[in-house]
């Protein structure tokens, strides 16, 4: 079987690192090449027309087609470089080929122009419930940083979905959670829709811990988020709800981003620079070590989220989880065997939910993963055959 897998970029972020693992994997058994419009955001070159159909990604599309044979192509992210021009040429391609295309959904882009699925009112994000109404999308602002790239997301998706029918170009859609998909199915309810749960390297970590470090007394609760530093995953809320928290905890934050002068600042306001530390970017075997040294994983989302391997990763590797209460991270945590839940946009819920969480922490009741199950989801070798499952079936 030849493939084709197309992405907006090689490296990124999430998708991204799924793309290259997907290409890895099937290419053990497949002939699988890969189309990509750049390395990397650095590189990324495009004017505002060809954000919203680029000419030049459909005719470098249809060049590396011309005159060859691929039994399928999946199609990762398109939306920020590739545009929805290359949808086009795959339908064309498609059906002269016989050939099937699987559209391997990482957000939710599908069924609104912001792909985190939600707007803004006085730069602060609200969630749709369902998919937005054309009304909705011309009318509400879906972007924080410029209204300009707003009304650009609003005219490449409704020139793409609700004009251009473009969405029939895939036979399959590949969803890691029931939540995307069913917000997918009520804006497309004849899509076919399966499910796929990414693979969750954690699970597969040769881990070399760091030295334990003992609880002092009182009990410290150490909480911990690792990810990228963006206003989306809710810290500078989560910050400021727990600053005058009678828990005793600290709250380690890995990673990078632009949010993390934003956060910093606000520890140095709240004078929290005892209980709030900052570490960088870690690779996964310095991470997976690295969390061994902490009680829970916090992830206080302001978006749905779509599947976030974060929380599936710290439950693997035995931590506890607290959580935003919606959609994915939701989803996800049910999955992980989460038991603490909270509203990120409401400081006092997250305040009087860690309190109960501190006390079963305390108590040494904290809900923990069943690794057995997270294996049989979330491992490799589960991934590589429901995969194959789908591409054969299809």
């Amino acid at each position: 079987m030849n493939i084709l897998l197309i992405n907006d970029y090689w490296e990124h972020g999430g998708a991204e690192a799924v793309f290259r693992e997907q290409f890895d994997m099937l290419q053990k058994d497949f002939r699988v090449e890969v189309f990509y419009a750049f390395n990397n955001v650095a590189e990324k070159k495009i004017s505002p027309v060809s954000y919203i159909y680029s000419f030049r990604f459909r005719k470098k599309l249809a060049a590396i087609l011309n005159g060859r044979a691929f039994d399928m192509i999946i199609v990762h992210n398109y939306s920020s470089a590739l545009s929805p021009a290359v949808l086009d040429t795959l339908l064309q391609y498609g059906k002269s080929r016989e050939c099937k295309i699987i559209y391997y959904a990482h957000d939710f882009h599908l069924v609104c122009p912001n792909r985190g699925y939600n707007y803004f009112i006085k730069n602060k994000p609200v969630n749709f419930e369902t998919p937005p109404s054309l009304k909705d999308i011309i009318f509400k602002r879906l972007d924080a940083k410029s209204i300009s790239f707003s009304i650009l997301k609003k005219l490449q998706w409704i020139l793409a979905y609700p004009l251009g029918k473009k969405q029939k170009t895939f036979d399959l859609i590949l969803s890691p959670s029931d939540f995307l998909a069913a917000q997918i199915k009520l804006l497309y309810p004849e899509a076919e829709i399966r499910q796929l749960y990414n693979v969750c390297n954690a699970l597969h970590a040769t881990l070399y811990p760091s030295p334990f470090t003992p609880h002092p007394s009182p009990p410290t609760l150490r909480l911990v988020y690792f990810g990228r530093l963006d206003p989306v995953k809710g810290l500078s809320g989560f910050i400021e709800a727990i600053k005058d928290s009678a828990v005793n905890y600290t709250f380690t934050v890995i990673g990078e981003g632009e949010e993390r002068e934003t956060l910093q600042n606000a520890v140095k306001k709240f004078r929290l620079e005892d209980k709030i530390i900052f570490k960088p970017k870690m690779n996964p075997a310095g991470l997976f070590a690295e969390l061994q040294n902490y009680d829970v994983f916090v992830l206080p989302s302001l978006w749905y989220e779509n599947a976030p391997l974060s929380v599936v990763e710290a439950a693997s590797l035995g931590l506890g989880l607290f959580l935003s209460r919606h959609g994915g991270v939701l989803e996800t945590g049910k999955i992980c065997n989460a038991g603490h839940f909270f509203n990120p946009f409401d400081r006092q819920d997250i305040v009087s939910q860690m309190e109960v969480l501190y006390g079963d922490f305390i108590a040494g009741v904290l809900p923990k993963a069943d690794r057995e199950k997270l294996n049989a989801l979330f491992s490799r070798e589960a991934y590589t055959e429901n995969l194959k499952k789908y591409l054969c079936r299809t």
